[in-house]
């Protein structure tokens, strides 16, 4: 089967949530965004009508990038194309391009580019307006695991306020246990407060793909650039001039160069600091223009952050990172590599007692090791860190005693060479790089010693 257009039908601007159409073909689909804290009425009256359609038409127009893992011809966006202008379509291109290279390598498409765009030529224009008041809050994206407690810590101890933004989604379980979950993890910071966002997706959440695209190797989505989008609504409703996210430097690198199209492979493109400087600048330039969007983590390695979190041992039970099954599953990459991370910096004792088993021994993860050390054709499409970070977490590990098969295939391939010089890779790994990054002077000269 193949599909020729997804199409967004329309969205309904509700009172407290969102309600997006889309098809694919002669299939229908539905995307809900729920603001817990927002009255659309009165954000409406406080802005304009223009003003939320245009915001709600981007959220529609990345929200449908999922639906282009079916290798669509046409994205048809003629029902919102209003509330849009050339620009927004540019970088949806370049979005599209650098978020789906994983897709195209696992499905081996090597001729796709994107869909062509089909607007009926009804694009608008360009208007940018201001978030109101003066209020220098920042707002902090927390998903509940390591990188969002080590993040709202270095605001914390840099006295810069700060509230959290949590969301759900559909695909990772019931809202409402995503949303303890994170709770739990705000509950050991200063946020001055708690905003919640739940979507609930059928595309993601139901077994289309299974029955319809067996031979797809799945759905694809946007997640970082579509939230921050997503964020806007909240910004405008509280004032917020700043949006923070916990984006550590190893997000730049790929997981591998694919000669075939002559392009690197990056699962976290959407989190990294080409992505988010497009983000940013095309906000401030079309949308609201005393936006700022930055990443407090971006100078710094998972091997520093990883030691920063392990000043809050109290945290270790209630940080969460699996996208598997919250808040671990122990059998993917992702709880794969934050063990090693952990074990590497925390007491394994303490460790011990959230795992309760020993990943290194996990014959289903030793692929998983394998490709973490470089020992494989590419890294687990993940957001893990970069290869010689695990191998010098997994040197820790040994010369704290620590064993497992994982760590015998790591002294007997990657330790036994010579030629490794240890110093400099940790020397680039606990480093902090003050130019690699996006955080506004004023706030950077206030934490930079903190990182």
């Amino acid at each position: 089967m193949e599909i020729k257009t997804i199409k967004i039908d329309n969205f309904t601007i509700h009172e407290h949530h969102l309600d997006i159409s889309y098809h694919a073909d002669e299939f229908q689909f539905t995307t809900k965004i729920f603001y817990h804290e927002v009255h659309f009425s009165r954000l409406i009256e406080n802005y304009s009508p223009s003003l939320i359609n245009r915001i709600v038409a981007h959220i529609a127009l990345f929200e449908g990038m999922k639906l282009c893992s079916l290798f669509p011809k046409y994205y048809d966006i003629s029902a919102i194309a209003e509330y849009l202008d050339k620009p927004v379509l540019d970088l949806f291109v370049k979005i599209y391009q650098g978020v789906f290279g994983q897709h195209w390598y696992e499905n081996n498409v090597t001729n796709y580019q994107q869909p062509e765009i089909i607007d009926s030529g009804n694009l608008g224009f360009s208007q940018p307006s201001r978030i109101l008041g003066d209020n220098e809050t920042i707002l902090v994206g927390c998903g509940g695991g390591k990188d969002s407690i080590v993040a709202m810590k270095l605001l914390e101890e840099s006295h810069l306020p700060f509230v959290s933004m949590q969301y759900s989604h559909s695909v990772y379980g019931k809202a409402d246990s995503q949303h303890h979950l994170i709770s739990q993890v705000l509950e050991y910071t200063s946020a001055k407060e708690q905003h919640k966002i739940s979507i609930y997706d059928d595309f993601l959440d139901f077994p289309f793909f299974d029955l319809y695209f067996p031979n797809n190797s799945g759905i694809i989505a946007p997640e970082t650039p579509v939230s921050v989008f997503e964020s806007l609504i909240l910004m405008l409703d509280k004032g917020y001039p700043y949006l923070c996210l916990a984006h550590e430097k190893s997000a730049n690198t790929g997981n591998l160069f694919w000669t075939e199209i002559n392009k690197e492979v990056n699962h976290q493109w959407g989190k990294s600091l080409e992505a988010e400087t497009l983000l940013d600048n095309f906000i401030r330039d079309h949308l609201l223009s005393n936006f700022k969007y930055f990443s407090i983590l971006q100078p710094i390695y998972d091997f520093r952050i990883f030691n920063h979190l392990s000043n809050y041992p109290e945290v270790l039970p209630k940080i969460h990172s699996c996208n598997i099954q919250k808040p671990w599953c122990k059998k993917c990459p992702k709880c794969a590599y934050v063990w090693l991370g952990l074990m590497a910096f925390f007491e394994p004792k303490l460790v011990d007692q959230v795992f309760q088993c020993n990943l290194f021994d996990d014959d289903d993860l030793i692929p998983t090791f394998e490709k973490m050390l470089g020992l494989s054709i590419h890294t687990p499409f993940e957001c893990i860190g970069e290869i010689d970070e695990s191998r010098l977490m997994m040197k820790r590990c040994l010369e704290k005693g620590l064993s497992g098969k994982a760590l015998d295939i790591f002294k007997q391939e990657i330790l036994s060479n010579p030629s490794i010089n240890w110093k400099t890779i940790e020397d680039k790994y606990n480093y902090i790089y003050t130019e690699d990054h996006a955080i506004p002077d004023n706030l950077f000269n206030r934490m930079k010693n903190k990182l």
